[in-house]
C-alpha cells in the first residue's frame, strides 16, 4: 500500500484547525521542549487525576508536521494512564498518520512524544 502525501488535503485540514490547541486551565504538568534542529517549540499542558491524564493540550510555533502529530497524540493520550503513556514509543506515533517521513521530520514528529512524556516526569506543578 501507497503511503499518504506529506501535504495531502486531511493533513492540511488538520495543520490548519488542530484539536487540543492552546493552553490548557488548571493543569497539573506543563512542559515545553524544541528541537533545535528545526526551530520547532512545544508546549505541553496535562491535568493528571489518579495516575490518568484526564485532559491535555498543547501549543506549538512548529512546522505542519510538529503541530499534525502533536494533535493526534493529545487526542490518543486521554483517558490513558501515566505508565501507559511511558510506554510509547515514536513507532506508535507514527502509526497514526500514514506518511512517508524524512529523519529531520521523524525529529519533528516525534517532538511531542518527548515533550508528553518529560511533561509527566519533570513538568508537575507545585500546589
Amino acid at each position: 500500500m501507497k503511503k499518504k502525501s506529506l501535504y495531502n488535503e486531511k493533513l492540511l485540514e488538520l495543520w490548519k484547525n488542530p484539536k487540543d490547541f492552546g493552553k490548557l486551565e488548571n493543569p497539573t504538568h506543563e512542559y515545553s521542549e524544541a528541537n533545535t534542529i528545526c526551530g520547532d517549540e512545544m508546549f505541553v499542558y496535562l491535568r493528571v487525576e489518579n495516575e490518568i491524564v484526564k485532559d491535555a493540550k498543547f501549543f506549538s510555533t512548529g512546522c505542519l508536521i510538529c503541530i499534525v502529530f502533536a494533535s493526534k497524540l493529545i487526542e490518543m493520550i486521554k483517558g490513558m494512564g501515566m505508565e501507559e503513556v511511558y510506554e510509547l514509543k515514536d513507532e506508535d506515533l507514527l502509526k497514526l498518520l500514514d506518511i512517508n517521513l524524512t529523519p529531520l521530520k521523524m525529529k519533528c514528529a516525534c517532538l511531542s512524544l518527548d515533550a508528553v512524556q518529560n511533561c509527566l516526569k519533570k513538568g508537575k506543578i507545585k500546589s
